[in-house]
């Protein structure tokens, strides 16, 4: 889901349906799609559900988001073979007797379906999602759309020969004497400068998150940016396990930030594995189920400067 809304205007069906993989993270396949605009046509969130959802579940679950964001109408996009279609059809007058639905579109086969009569698409266009002015502005823009959901999953899991070797790291760390955040600082401008850290610096850093006031000076630096995204993802495949935690947990911040829930989700159960008590991890987990922007949990957030041992802190 988008944390804030996307570009306004009127745009084309195959601009639109260029755009999506980008909102998702991914090329969605076998795959419903709702995309949730306002008024103005201005996207709010796009949402996905496997098309075998049975068609109550999906219903309940997108009016509820139209109802939280406030949502016009919603557009819906199947991803699938053409005998899909009676299927997405079916979705998508389900949807209807909840919310506005103002197109149904079928992606298959290298082209695209309009699904609601009367339409000039319903006999298929041929369709290439890379080919839109849409991809070029999101790739610009620093968004990633990879092949499959699969692949974007994939970006959380473990790295097992880096796990030894950050763990071999760590028992040969000496006893940490300097400043923390100034050490959580520096290792954060090198991932800026695209340096890709060192075993021994992923050491270093797995083991300062575990302090609550070092941990938070990370939290508050990162935002939605691409080295950010790709520095904790990097050090949450290579952290041994008890050391998962934190850099999970900022990862699932990052991502979430930047709009690909489908990622901070599956950071989060990284987090949540390696240590289900986690504050900061439920907290993003409790905001993401409930639905509530990004921007809404750092405008509520008490102030991060109170790192007192408080086991209600996150």
């Amino acid at each position: 889901m988008l944390d804030e809304p996307a570009e306004p205007g009127l745009r084309s069906r195959p601009e639109l349906l260029g755009e999506v993989p980008y909102l998702l993270g991914y090329h969605p396949a076998d795959s419903v799609v709702a995309v949730f605009l306002t008024d103005e046509s201005i996207i709010l969130l796009t949402g996905r559900m496997d098309l075998s959802t049975p068609a109550a579940v999906l219903v309940e679950q997108w009016s509820q988001v139209a109802r939280r964001y406030g949502a016009a109408s919603v557009m819906l996009i199947g991803y699938g073979h053409r005998t899909q279609s009676s299927r997405v059809s079916a979705i998508a007058d389900a949807v209807a007797a909840q919310v506005s639905v103002t197109d149904v579109l079928l992606v298959a086969d290298g082209e695209y379906v309009c699904l609601r009569c009367p339409c000039r698409e319903a006999d298929g266009v041929p369709f290439d999602p890379a080919a839109t002015a849409s991809a070029a502005r999101a790739t610009l823009a620093g968004r990633v759309a990879l092949p499959s959901r699969q692949e974007l999953l994939a970006l959380t899991e473990p790295d097992l020969l880096e796990q030894v070797s950050v763990g071999a790291a760590l028992a040969q760390l000496p006893v940490e004497t300097d400043d923390g955040p100034a050490v959580v600082r520096y290792l954060m401008e090198l991932a800026a400068d695209g340096q890709r850290l060192q075993v021994d610096e992923v050491a270093r850093l797995v083991r300062l998150l575990h302090e609550r006031p070092v941990r938070d000076v990370a939290w508050r630096a990162t935002g939605k940016q691409m080295w950010q995204r790709d520095l904790w993802l990097d050090v949450t495949r290579r952290a041994p396990a008890g050391h998962v935690a934190a850099p999970a947990s900022l990862a699932a911040w990052c991502a979430w930030q930047r709009g690909e829930e489908t990622l901070a989700v599956a950071a989060l159960d990284r987090a949540l594995a390696d240590d289900k008590t986690y504050l900061l991890a439920r907290l993003i987990w409790h905001a993401i189920l409930h639905g509530l922007p990004a921007h809404q949990l750092l405008k509520d957030l008490p102030d991060m400067q109170d790192t007192s041992a408080n086991g209600e802190q996150p």
